[in-house]
């Protein structure tokens, strides 16, 4: 008796849990329109962003991982590599298959630039292969702008797809240096498609190389594109390829009327499922992003009835490199590109310890690289720029690739007399970009890199009043003291209150190679340099909400 009660209960459980399964699939039919009507037409939208140049797989530690190094180490060598753009052409290849009349495929930015091929190539060899891959459109990231403008715009002129952005244009004739729109026809669904560059590449870049040309948000224009598509273009659907980041993405949409979705970039987001946000008009849209370094491949597929999106379905494939074969034509492309640099595969030393970037206070990579520079320049202090791009290194060979992974430039060290008081003030600047709540005033959201100093800092305090302690050399700072400082990559050397300026003639990855090479085995740690206001030392990510969503 008791099996057969406990047969029959089971049978009970069982229908109970069909029972809500579809009630519970129901409920999302009515949310997201599961129950699709027949009438209502499907297309499919492909998208990668914050590529960085990465064309072979790599390791790469997010600023969400919360396991230990080691842990990390463990599970890289079980996952393996990631990415690398000709794993990325196969299911790109795969996937535009299954809808081959009805699939475009979009670049949010950061594509051309961060590794050391791309970098002595300017960008021609991703281009060269997003053109094989056939990209539909892509707008331009902030690294774009690493090169000048005429490799910038050369680089456009070679892309066998449309390079636009809505908020870029020429402050002499006011005209917009590219185009802001194109229409795509998907299935019968005419979709609008805006670009929208980072708004503020002007003030975080080197502005010699952007000299002329204005960028900004530019709310009020984009909302008249996204009318002007919907009315003299007829488009049922209206999308922004977004590098303004995730919190800037969503205040936007919420904001601006006229876009049914956003592909975003920039802050290196893995948004999944996409961000629904009201817009002023009442329309839901859609903010996405898929993560950084090619790692991830985004797919959104809509179905559109009557000039509305009635049902859809987003996944983020993770590109596992010992799971997915290689192209063959765009893994050619890859291996002629990298024979011109056959060096680049020379190991100069080793570290112990994992080496890897991405955090709001503070990593090991950019630890061991503002170390050296200080070290190598017998410096005071030693500044580096908190780019979030870089591929993880583990414990083991170090090569040349690897070097100009980390420092993919061809700047050269800087050594400059700066007071007390001016350091200061760089630091609280620095900090207001981690802990400003509005989206709009975040220019990349982690803190700047350095080595020589320790700072305490009062999160609960307002811009200028956050450093509560600060230390130069193990000692209380001097305001009027003059500390030699050195830096690469970054923008110190500009500023207004520098005694003195010198240019060592040491190029920064170079420099790191002789470095590293003397110094092998190298090691990097999490230290004291940044701490909260009670001395406890800052690791972690800074914990913020916006509109109910988390952010970074």
């Amino acid at each position: 008796m008791e099996l057969k009660s406990a047969g029959k209960n089971k049978l009970l459980l069982v229908f109970f849990v069909v029972v809500l399964g579809i009630a519970a699939f129901g409920f999302l039919g009515l949310e997201k329109g599961v129950q699709a009507d027949p009438a209502a037409r499907k297309i499919r939208l492909l998208w990668t962003n914050d590529m960085h140049g990465y064309l072979r797989p790599l390791y790469h530690r997010d600023y969400y991982d919360t396991m230990s190094d080691q842990d990390f180490i463990s599970f890289s060598k079980k996952e393996g590599k990631l990415g690398g753009m000709a794993h990325v052409a196969t299911l790109v290849k795969k996937l535009r298959a299954e809808m081959p009349a009805d699939t475009a495929l979009f670049d949010a930015g950061d594509t051309w630039h961060g590794t050391g091929v791309p970098l002595f190539e300017e960008g021609r060899s991703v281009v060269r292969i997003m053109n094989k891959m056939g990209y539909d459109a892509m707008t331009l990231g902030n690294v774009e702008y690493l090169y000048p403008k005429n490799v910038v715009l050369q680089r456009v002129k070679e892309c066998n797809f449309p390079v636009i952005a809505a908020n870029l244009s020429d402050m002499d004739t006011d005209d917009l240096v590219l185009k802001p729109y194109i229409v795509k026809e998907l299935n019968g669904v005419r979709v609008g498609v805006i670009g929208l560059t980072y708004q503020w590449a002007a003030k975080t870049g080197e502005r010699a190389l952007t000299e002329g040309w204005s960028f900004g948000i530019r709310e009020k224009e984009v909302e008249g594109f996204a009318k002007e598509l919907r009315g003299k273009h007829k488009c049922d659907v209206v999308i922004a390829i977004s590098h303004m980041g995730k919190g800037a993405d969503i205040k936007f949409a919420s904001r601006v009327k006229g876009l049914d979705v956003i592909l975003g970039s920039h802050t290196h987001d893995l948004i999944d499922p996409p961000v629904e946000v009201k817009n002023p008009e009442g329309r839901t849209t859609l903010v996405c992003q898929a993560g950084s370094h090619g790692k991830n491949l985004g797919r959104l597929d809509l179905w559109v009835k009557d000039g509305k999106i009635v049902r859809h379905e987003h996944e983020i494939y993770r590109i596992r490199a010992n799971e997915i074969k290689p192209d063959p034509e765009i893994q050619k492309i890859i291996d002629e590109e990298y024979a011109k640099y056959k060096w680049m595969d020379d190991v100069i030393g080793k570290t112990k310890s994992l080496l890897w970037r991405r955090a709001t206070w503070q990593n090991t990579m950019d630890n061991f690289i503002t170390d050296a520079y200080r070290k190598m320049e017998n410096a005071d202090v030693a500044f580096g720029p908190a780019w979030r791009f870089g591929a993880t290194i583990l414990p083991g060979d170090i090569t040349v690739d690897d070097v100009y992974n980390m420092v993919p430039v061809k700047d050269p060290i800087w050594v400059v007399g700066l007071d007390g008081a001016s350091i200061k003030g760089v630091l609280e600047g620095a900090i207001d970009n981690v802990l400003n709540e509005d989206p709009y005033l975040i220019l990349g959201g982690d803190l700047m890199r350095f080595s020589g100093m320790e700072v305490w800092i009062d999160t609960s305090k307002p811009f200028g009043r956050r450093i509560v302690k600060l230390l130069i050399g193990g000692k209380p700072y001097d305001p009027n003291k003059i500390y030699k400082v050195a830096t690469a990559g970054g923008l110190v050397q500009n500023h207004p209150a520098c005694a003195s300026r010198t240019d060592t003639g040491k190029i920064a990855p170079v420099a790191l190679m002789e470095y590293i090479k003397a110094n092998s085995p190298i090691s990097s740690q999490l230290d004291g340099r940044v701490k909260d206001k009670d001395g406890n030392i800052l690791r972690g990510q800074k914990k913020f909400m916006f509109m109910g969503v988390p952010l970074y």
